[in-house]
């Protein structure tokens, strides 16, 4: 009888990142393969598992960390964050201007 080869098991997209927000002012993200737009009110992160937006006032990126996935941001305020699963074109053509 062949030995049929163990099948990984697959992993949760979501599983994949974690953030981390301290006193509405410094956000530390993981999981993070590109970063599409830096600016300072509004950020686009891609993740495994779609993009991830962060809106805020005087934001800044005080570390990145791209072989750790490791992204951390700092600003006067953090005011959302927000998740868009599958990306469309236009999607990001609105949000990439």
């Amino acid at each position: 009888m062949p030995v049929q080869p163990k099948k990984e098991p697959q992993r949760d997209p979501w599983e994949a990142h974690s953030l981390r927000l301290e006193q509405r002012n410094r956000l530390t993200v993981t999981g993070v393969q590109e970063v599409l737009r830096f600016e300072a009110q509004t950020v686009v992160l891609r993740l495994e598992a779609g993009l991830l937006l962060v809106f805020g006032e005087g934001l800044t990126l005080k570390q990145l960390a791209p072989e750790e996935g490791r992204l951390e941001v700092r600003g006067t305020l953090v005011n959302a964050l927000r998740y868009e699963q599958a990306p469309s074109k236009g999607l990001l053509r609105r949000i990439l201007g």
